[in-house]
């Protein structure tokens, strides 16, 4: 979470959005590609973090800010 943050405040990005990157066993972390739109599966991250991220998406571009993301409760393969 805290690195796709980053990276979409570094390029000015307002919206949502995914970044995907895949974790090595050994702890490296490699960037594969960001998204300027809600991933397909949407719904398997809503259930993870409890949020609703299409509620989320209308409020931010309704001028909201984003609402704080919850630690991850469960974890998908």
């Amino acid at each position: 979470t805290e690195w796709s943050r980053r990276l979409f405040e570094a390029v000015d990005y307002v919206g949502l959005g995914t970044c995907e990157f895949l974790v090595e066993p050994d702890g490296r972390v490699n960037f594969l590609e960001v998204n300027p739109r809600l991933q397909v599966e949407h719904t398997v991250s809503e259930e993870v973090t409890g949020m609703d991220l299409v509620r989320e998406q209308i409020l931010i571009a309704s001028g909201a800010e984003l609402s704080e993301v919850p630690a991850p409760r469960a974890h998908s393969f």
